[in-house]
């Protein structure tokens, strides 16, 4: 039997570089005003991350992906802040040689918050009824689940499978399959520090302390999410109501009276997907919508498009300079490949590809290739403002390049429908390799949000099969990276990527200068759940 920790260091290879930034204002400095808090006591606090609660506490609307799970639930696994992947509701486990066999030992103090306690069959319960499920977590690699008693749980494998620990494992959230069913958001019971006293969609949720939590009592014994848009949440800070914010990068720098700022890294990238077929090629999408384009196919317009970019103009203009370029949606992580990075900002390389490859210049100012305008359609959310913005500036710079690209304000029922054959303002960034997988891969094409581009490169695939099925986890992370380049072909910009990533987005926020947010790791996508993530940890810090 293994101990937990003592696997840490082999996890960890496929585990992003941690990257954690201070959580205090820019300057450093804090402001010394005292805020009017509407007479809350220092053990209440009120947040507003956005107008809507993302997944709403039910896993089969992917609750738990983007670890907001540990608020109000147990998984078998936990990431920390340090991005190690630790013991949750497993006490420890072990691992069969081959990778297919994975056995864990339970604790037998865990609780829901209705006070039953969490047993082996509530985990059986959890990952039979998201694989059969089948909509947002991929666990069709997992043969069986057995429960030989009632705190060991052994889960047999189809294959070995090398993000299971960092993925699904932290990810999944322990439901009671006694008190699970199709209403279960309303009123979610789970084992974490917190429990939802209130939902109301569109309004607020209110949290409590867990009176059966088995772990440290969390500082604040009340939270409270507000469900506000941007510009109302900063005039409830302003005015006391609320306590701590997200910012979008325009208002982030905004000086409020006793107030600072938390701008923390993350790898959540925003850029262009690209259609990777010619129109007409497939006819037999698995969703049913329509496939290809016969610009963003082309492998010149989008080696042009990711070499003239100028990526930290849009950092600059679009995110206030609150982030970094993107180039992949794994950058900075310790499967990313640096060497499948090329330079960006290089118009005048990027217009002499495209004159050698045909692609010349009309009186209009637009490239033409044998009766085809250099022009497609970029689709992106009118209600989300920073990728409104990236999409102006990427059109703006593509229109230097002879590149017309035309915005269409849209929304995601819409953009779902066609997203094959369009190019979408897409955002990607996990803190495993799950999303690069699902989004080359091509038994993924047409299935949800995964590889929405069609993109199909056999010898990607070939390194993508061997990074996911390898029981060597050394081994997997050099397929990961061959995957994006090996040196002649690959998934990336130096290769035949089916995207243009332009930034890396910090994530800010506003808050009370008396909240200690305790340690945030680099956050992944979704500003929304990031930061409060850690919310049993915060403290109040008087001056």
């Amino acid at each position: 039997m293994k101990k937990i920790k003592r696997i840490l260091t082999a996890l960890m290879m496929l585990c992003l570089s941690v990257q954690l930034v201070a959580c205090q204002n820019n300057s450093g400095q804090k402001s010394e005003e005292i805020r009017n808090r509407q007479g809350r006591a220092n053990d209440e606090i009120v947040v507003s991350m956005g107008a809507r609660i993302p997944h709403e506490f039910d896993p089969k609307d992917r609750y738990g992906m983007y670890n907001e799970a540990h608020i109000t639930h147990s998984t078998l696994l936990r990431r920390t802040a340090d991005l190690e992947i630790i013991g949750d509701f497993a006490k420890e486990y072990k691992i069969s040689d081959d990778g297919l066999i994975w056995t864990f030992d339970l604790h037998d103090d865990f609780k829901f918050s209705n006070g039953e306690p969490v047993t082996a069959a509530d985990v059986k319960f959890s990952y039979e009824m998201l694989k059969e499920d089948g909509k947002h977590w991929d666990l069709d690699f997992i043969e069986k689940i057995e429960v030989p008693d009632k705190n060991k749980v052994v889960f047999t494998l189809k294959e070995p499978r090398s993000t299971f620990a960092m993925s699904q494992l932290v990810e999944v959230p322990i439901v009671p399959k006694a008190h699970y069913n199709e209403n279960y958001k309303s009123n979610p019971i789970g084992s974490g520090p917190y429990k939802v006293v209130e939902y109301k969609p569109g309004e607020q949720a209110i949290f409590e302390v867990n009176p059966y939590w088995h772990g440290k009592k969390p500082y604040f014994k009340k939270w409270t999410w507000v469900l506000l848009d941007e510009n109302t949440a900063l005039a409830a800070l302003e005015s006391g109501e609320v306590d701590i914010i997200y910012a979008t990068p325009e208002l982030a720098d905004k000086k409020i009276g006793g107030c600072k700022l938390f701008d923390i890294e993350s790898n959540d990238v925003r850029g262009l997907s690209m259609p990777y077929v010619k129109k007409g090629l497939i006819k037999d999408s698995p969703d049913g919508y329509p496939v290809g384009n016969d610009v963003t196919s082309d492998p010149i317009i989008r080696k042009a498009l990711n070499i003239g970019m100028n990526r930290q103009k849009v950092v600059d203009t679009v995110l206030n300079g609150h982030g970094k370029p993107a180039y992949s949606v794994i950058d900075g992580t310790s499967f990313w490949n640096s060497e499948a990075v090329i330079e960006d900002n290089k118009p005048d390389e990027a217009k002499k590809i495209l004159d050698e490859n045909g692609w010349i210049v009309g009186k209009d100012g637009i490239r033409e290739k044998n009766g085809t305008k250099a022009e497609f359609e970029l689709y992106y959310p009118t209600q989300d403002q920073i990728r409104t913005n990236v999409a102006i500036e990427a059109a703006n710079q593509a229109k230097e390049l002879g590149i017309n690209i035309k915005l269409v304000g849209s929304n995601w029922d819409e953009m779902i429908t066609k997203s094959h054959e369009v190019a979408l303002l897409y955002a990607g960034g996990r803190h495993n390799p799950n999303q690069f997988f699902e989004s080359h891969h091509p038994s993924a094409a047409g299935k949800g949000w995964t590889n929405i581009t069609f993109y199909n490169n056999p010898k990607v695939t070939e390194y993508l099969e061997k990074a996911m099925k390898s029981s060597d986890l050394e081994e997997a992370n050099k397929y990961w990276k061959l995957a994006q380049w090996d040196g002649s072909v690959g998934a990336s910009v130096k290769g035949d990527l089916a995207n243009v990533w332009l930034a890396r987005m910090n994530h800010t926020y506003i808050g009370d200068g008396r909240i200690n947010v305790g340690k945030q790791g680099l956050h992944s996508h979704g500003h929304d759940w990031a930061l409060i993530a850690n919310i049993a940890e915060w403290t109040w810090e008087e001056k």
